[in-house]
């Protein structure tokens, strides 16, 4: 799961949290990769990758999927959420609490203890190729206008960015990553204080908006690179190159989450090197000595 699909579900999340008024100490996140859970904080979030209840662990708290892949085979004394990906409860398995299921595909067995079960009808976002290609398509038209606003009316701003992305990629990849889970973890840690509650948004939305900055600076930097004279339709172009290639890095398994994540993270790095482009960004330099 890309950060984009990511960062507006775990706002779903926190809010949901904050509704339900539960005293949360502790969140945990997971992104790629395999995870077994024999204990648990409070929460915790499947957003990508396979994590796994084993079948001799007991679990308290609550999990939520909204990417990836979630299996039950041991004791979740909580309720088990799915608003995305993947969920399967095998036959020995125990939900303590409810188990909700709001979109993504469920496997719960028959022969399964669960407290209480209840599904929101609702379609797949995944399941209909017309429904991928109108989410493509949104997200092309937003981008798209976006970018073309700035190289019509800042072409110094986007030119600031896509400098910092192309003369100082590994400078940007290390600012982003620190910075993006930084701030992902600190609006997390924020929600859960019910007058900080807003500001969390506020925070996890411009942190997204900040992401697509960086994307749209990408679409930029490869319309330069094609034989199109007006740069407004160059980076149209640009952008819907850079969408459709991530839509194929998709179904990659592994290597396509982290092309995905290193576009995001070295977008988010240059915006932020560059003051979001107000500044040309410049790596400090120590004198050598004499």
């Amino acid at each position: 799961m890309s950060p984009t699909e990511a960062i507006p579900l775990l706002i779903v999340v926190l809010l949901m949290l904050s509704v339900g008024g539960g005293d949360v100490q502790e969140m945990s996140v997971t992104f790629q990769g395999a995870t077994d859970l024999d204990s648990l904080a409070d929460v915790h979030v499947v957003a990508g990758g396979t994590t796994t209840v084993p079948a001799d662990a007991t679990v308290d708290g609550d999990i939520y999927v909204i990417g990836g892949s979630a299996a039950i085979e041991g004791t979740v004394d909580g309720d088990v959420t799915l608003l995305n990906g993947n969920l399967s409860v095998d036959d020995a398995a125990t939900v303590t609490g409810s188990l909700q299921t709001y979109s993504g595909s469920a496997a719960v067995s028959s022969d399964a203890s669960v407290g209480r079960v209840s599904q929101f009808e609702a379609p797949t976002p995944s399941s209909s190729p017309a429904q991928r290609a109108g989410g493509f398509l949104l997200q092309f038209l937003v981008l798209g206008a976006f970018g073309w606003w700035l190289v019509d009316r800042h072409p110094l701003v986007i030119e600031n960015v896509g400098a910092a992305i192309t003369d100082h990629a590994l400078v940007s990849a290390v600012v982003g990553s620190l910075g993006a889970t930084t701030l992902l973890v600190l609006f997390v840690y924020m929600a859960f204080t019910l007058v900080l509650l807003p500001l969390a948004i506020v925070g996890l939305f411009a942190e997204f908006l900040t992401i697509l900055y960086g994307q749209a600076v990408f679409g930029y930097l490869i319309g330069t690179r094609l034989p199109i004279e007006s740069d407004g339709v160059a980076t149209l172009a640009g952008i819907g190159t850079l969408l459709l290639a991530l839509e194929l890095f998709g179904f990659v398994p592994f290597l396509g989450g982290l092309a995905q994540l290193a576009i995001a993270v070295v977008g988010f790095g240059a915006v932020v090197n560059t003051y979001f482009g107000l500044q040309r960004f410049e790596p400090i330099t120590i004198p050598g000595g004499a």
